[in-house]
């Protein structure tokens, strides 16, 4: 195998694919490499961990054809650090020989015939605003559960509903919700998909206009540009959601977006230890507060549009401000009932998306 290629292009694509290599394992040490797999003048470039795989491709100038697999770490982090202008590549034996300015470094290789193949859904495919795709993933994933131990939390609920396409994630702390009215799935109509898969389709979408998809019943596959990502999906059944939304809410307050979310940061400056902030609301103002006697205290009042009656209720500041940044348009509400309810966000411009946030126990 050999080929030349631009060094900006080839970190590139290394960078996009090689998050998903996996620490070398004795089980299946070739998950900790990149296949390189060069036909003509077109480099493909695979990494898998098999439940998740990215594969891109790229114009190069191709010598010789041929497969090899290098670890990922390495060679990744060598071409990044490499100059501007052509790379030479090329296997010798079993190494990779990376050629560039005055640089010649050898990288040791795995059998090729140990990666795995690279498996896609089998089902119709459908096309999707990568815009609108990519808002959606922002606006939700952020609310899916780390947590290995909820695997159902861990993934995004995406089906087709009355009102519309709808995305769905929580961890049980907050949900969001975004529906896109006048948009249905092609093929299956309902699938959870690991929300780590889809916050690496986030970073793939970048500036491109359409993204496609295929939807199986135990897998996705989606296409960006040159690039795929295909994962497996999560067999599990997901909560219900719809209960935890109530149909109207008694108590409604308006503030600007923006002036909320600065105070909030301000005031997480003296919630630590999982103190909440307090959200004072009455007519006219928001009054935000954090009080310890470790770190001090902290009072801030904002003008507001309230209807209700004064309300005081505590949220961890860190979702709150999650919901406030995922909500979009100049002001946001905050519609609540009582104080030991969960809460709804809404941005001004009726997107479709809701963020809901359980509140904090206060004490006196």
């Amino acid at each position: 195998m050999k080929f030349r290629i631009e060094r900006d292009e080839f970190n590139e694509a290394l960078s996009d694919v090689s998050r998903v290599a996996t620490a070398r394992t004795s089980a299946m040490p070739a998950l900790a490499g990149v296949e390189l797999a060069v036909s003509g003048d077109t480099l493909t470039l695979s990494c898998t961990d098999k439940e998740l795989s990215i594969q891109t491709t790229l114009a190069i100038g191709g010598q010789k054809d041929g497969v090899v697999v290098p670890t990922a770490r390495i060679i990744t982090e060598l071409v990044r650090g490499l100059p501007d202008g052509k790379v030479q590549v090329a296997l010798e034996g079993e190494s990779l020989i990376v050629e560039a300015g005055r640089n010649r470094s050898s990288v040791l290789c795995y059998a090729a015939n140990d990666f795995p193949k690279i498996i896609q859904a089998s089902a119709p495919e459908g096309k999707m605003s990568a815009a609108v795709f990519g808002d959606a993933l922002r606006q939700v994933v952020r609310a899916a559960s780390a947590d290995a131990s909820r695997l159902a939390l861990t993934g995004v609920l995406i089906s087709n509903q009355p009102e519309g396409l709808t995305f769905v994630a929580t961890d049980s702390y907050r949900l969001a919700v975004r529906q896109i009215s006048g948009t249905a799935l092609a093929g299956e109509s309902s699938v959870i998909i690991p929300a780590r898969a889809l916050g690496e389709l986030l970073r793939l979408i970048k500036d491109h206009d359409t993204i496609t998809y295929r939807l199986a019943s135990d897998r996705a596959t989606f296409g960006v540009g040159n690039t795929m990502l295909s994962t497996a999906l999560l067999a599990v059944q997901f909560p219900n959601y719809k209960q935890l939304i109530q149909p109207s809410y008694p108590n409604k307050l308006s503030v600007n977006r923006e002036a909320l979310l600065d105070a909030v940061r301000r005031s997480k400056v003296f919630a630590r230890d999982n103190i909440p902030v307090r959200l004072t609301q009455s007519s006219g103002s928001l009054k935000l507060s954090v009080h310890t006697q470790d770190t001090g205290e902290t009072i801030e009042e904002l003008d507001a549009d309230y209807k209700g009656p004064e309300l005081t209720i505590g949220f961890n500041p860190d979702y709150l401000m999650q919901g406030i940044d995922a909500c979009a348009g100049e002001t946001i509400s905050i519609e609540s009932s009582e104080a030991i309810k969960p809460a709804v966000l809404r941005g001004s411009t009726n997107d479709g998306y809701l963020y809901l946030v359980m509140p904090q126990r206060l004490t006196s």
